[in-house]
């Protein structure tokens, strides 16, 4: 993997996250946007797991445990807020 592609990835993921920050500071919580950020923050764990963390070639296995941790846990996130508006 190509140092300049880490450095796209990298770019993406900053600019991902000052979009979740903008997301939380600027507007009126609701469902909607907390599943935007939820899904912004899933796209961000992918991109760490695919690239930073090198499971891109890996078996299939190993990147469907670590990618199902991810969403098991934003899953969560997302019940638990679900849960504390009801």
């Amino acid at each position: 993997m190509s140092v300049h592609f880490l450095n796209v990835i990298w770019v993406a993921l900053m600019v991902a996250t000052l979009l979740t920050w903008f997301i939380g500071k600027s507007v009126q919580l609701s469902v909607g946007m907390v599943v935007a950020v939820l899904v912004i923050s899933a796209v961000k764990g992918w991109l760490i797991i695919e690239d930073f963390m090198a499971l891109r070639r890996v078996r299939f296995m190993w990147r469907a445990f670590v990618l199902g941790w991810l969403l098991l846990t934003l899953a969560v996130i997302l019940l638990a807020y679900w849960l504390g508006i009801k």
